[in-house]
């Protein structure tokens, strides 16, 4: 009885240490988990948008542009007459006649085309 009675004596002794050695080694890989470099951005790409919209502003034509990330932007286009159909369509090289046109390999829709506005949709699919 008495060698039973050294081994539980031995192993009380032991236990602080094994507890203190198990949460030194769980610190060290939690710290060296999170040294790991990290992706930045998505894990695989995404589908990505903007919508165009042209208006008249005096002899001058507006765009607005929205993009899938929730961004808009507005500009001037100083040089282009709005009233000129024909530039305003030329403006993204895709004319309302010239279906299944891209743009840098993105699809191009017309959503309205009417004497106050010009709505046009660039889609690009995941990776391009």
């Amino acid at each position: 009885m008495r060698c039973k009675d050294l081994q539980v004596g031995e192993y009380m002794r032991n236990k602080p240490i094994a507890i203190f050695v198990i949460a030194l080694v769980a610190v060290a890989v939690l710290a060296w988990y999170q040294s790991l470099p990290r992706p930045h951005g998505p894990a695989s790409p995404t589908a990505h948008w903007t919508e165009y919209v042209l208006t008249k502003n005096g002899n001058h034509t507006q765009v607005q542009a929205s993009y899938s990330d929730g961004q808009v932007t507005t500009d001037q286009i100083i040089w282009l007459n709005f009233d000129n159909r024909t530039a305003v369509y030329n403006y993204f090289g895709c004319t309302p006649s010239m279906p299944g046109c891209t743009l840098d390999g993105c699809a191009f829709s017309v959503l309205n085309d009417t004497a106050s506005e010009y709505r046009v949709k660039v889609y690009c699919a995941p990776g391009a």
